[in-house]
């Protein structure tokens, strides 16, 4: 979780504010820990309270609920997210570029408590807007990106690149999470298969 500025006079933070910044991101590691062991309903504010080693007021001066919660991993997510931004921002071949960004992205999601997180998250977001909605910013901002880049001269993409990008993140999300959950599976072999696939898919020689 990024410094934020003050958002009344853009100035750097207070010792204080970046105190508060610091418990709020341990806050929400301990409530994310918790879920990923637990299960979302399964895991209590006061659990998540004493696992963090704080009072549960203490704990409800930063956060109302576990919705609240759960949606500022969304924020720890963006942050995450800086990484791919890098790579699908950067020069480079086309095929190089898409390249590093499935790799990043395959390898932080086949993580198993990413993919965990990731199945509670999605379980709970399809049943709350209010929590689905920011990670659906998340995803909104890596689809842009991931749309620049098939953009590319290179490419002279014909079709709806809009379309094309979802599907490429649906292909990397869904089989990082069958990867995730398959410990037997050659990681290496399923990565270059979905790199290989992504660039046949866009037209470029893999």
């Amino acid at each position: 979780m990024q410094e934020q500025p003050d958002e009344e006079t853009g100035k750097p933070p207070t010792k204080r504010a970046l105190t508060t910044q610091k418990r709020r991101k341990q806050i929400v590691q301990t409530a994310a820990a918790c879920f990923i062991e637990q299960g979302f309903h399964q895991t209590s504010i006061r659990d998540i309270a004493k696992r963090a080693g704080i009072s549960l007021g203490n704990l409800y001066n930063h956060f109302s609920s576990k919705t609240d919660l759960i949606a500022e991993i969304a924020v720890l997510e963006a942050d995450d997210l800086a990484l791919v931004d890098d790579i699908l921002s950067g020069d480079g071949a086309v095929q190089d570029i898409l390249a590093r960004f499935i790799a990043a992205h395959f390898n932080d999601l086949s993580k198993p408590e990413n993919a965990v997180l990731t199945a509670e998250i999605t379980s709970e977001a399809m049943r709350n807007p209010l929590i689905a909605k920011p990670f659906a910013q998340n995803r909104k901002r890596l689809t842009g990106q991931l749309e620049k880049v098939l953009r590319s001269p290179a490419l002279n993409y014909p079709e709806d690149t809009s379309e094309i990008a979802e599907l490429i993140l649906t292909l990397v999300e869904s089989t990082a999470v069958r990867a995730a959950f398959e410990p037997g599976r050659r990681q290496e072999a399923t990565l270059g298969a979905l790199q290989s696939s992504v660039c046949r898919l866009v037209g470029l020689s893999d």
